[in-house]
C-alpha cells in the first residue's frame, strides 16, 4: 500500500466519524441528555444553597458535595464541607453542625436509612427510619467516614479517616474503626 492509498483510507474514516458526530449532536437523545444533565447539576449543586440554614453565612461547601433536604441542615460559623461529601437530612430529621467544624473529603452523613423488616415488602419500599445527627463545635471528621442516623459528635471530637460512627462520640474523644470505638482522648 503506498502513501496516497493509506491517506485516502484514513480520510474516509475521519469523514465517516465526523458524520456520526454531527448526526448525534442534532439528535433528540443528545438534547435530552444535555437537558437532564443540566437539571441534575442544578439539583445537586445549586438549588439547595438558598435553603440551607446558616448562622452567619461563614461556611464553605465544595461544589462536588451532595446535599439533601437543605432546609433541615443547620450550619454554624467557620464550617468546611469538602469534596465528595454527602450530607443528607430527611423529611422528618435534621443535621445540626456547630462552629469550627471540618468535614473531610468523601464523608457521608445520613439521618435516614431503609427499614429492614422481613415483612414481604421489598427493601427499596420499606419505611424510612430517621433520627437527627448533632455535630458539636470544634469537630473534625476524617476523610471517607460515615456518620449514621441518631449519632451525636460532642464538642472537640475527632473521627478518624474511614470510621463508621454508629454511637455517640464523647467530648474531645478520638474515635476510629468499623464500627468506630474510642482510641483515646485529645490531650489538653
Amino acid at each position: 500500500m503506498n502513501k496516497s492509498e493509506s491517506e485516502k483510507w484514513y480520510k474516509g474514516k475521519v469523514l465517516e466519524l465526523l458524520g456520526e458526530v454531527v448526526v448525534a449532536l442534532f439528535s433528540f437523545a443528545f438534547l435530552k441528555a444535555i437537558f437532564t444533565s443540566f437539571l441534575y447539576y442544578l439539583h445537586e449543586h445549586v438549588l439547595w444553597r438558598k435553603r440551607i440554614n446558616s448562622k452567619d453565612g461563614n461556611y464553605r461547601i465544595h461544589a462536588r458535595a451532595s446535599i439533601r433536604y437543605a432546609e433541615h441542615i443547620h450550619i454554624g460559623s467557620n464550617v468546611r464541607i469538602t469534596m465528595d461529601c454527602c450530607v443528607w437530612a430527611e423529611k422528618n430529621s435534621k443535621i445540626v453542625i456547630g462552629d469550627n467544624v471540618l468535614i473531610g473529603p468523601g464523608v457521608k452523613i445520613f439521618t435516614g436509612n431503609h427499614g429492614i423488616s422481613d415483612n414481604g415488602i421489598p427493601i427499596t419500599f420499606q419505611e424510612r427510619v430517621e433520627a437527627d445527627i448533632i455535630i458539636g463545635n470544634d469537630v473534625w471528621i476524617g476523610a471517607n467516614s460515615v456518620i449514621t442516623s441518631g449519632v451525636k459528635l460532642n464538642d472537640g471530637a475527632i473521627v478518624a479517616a474511614g470510621a463508621v460512627v454508629t454511637k455517640d462520640v464523647p467530648a474531645k474523644a478520638i474515635f476510629g474503626g468499623v464500627p468506630a470505638k474510642l482510641i483515646k482522648y485529645r490531650s489538653p
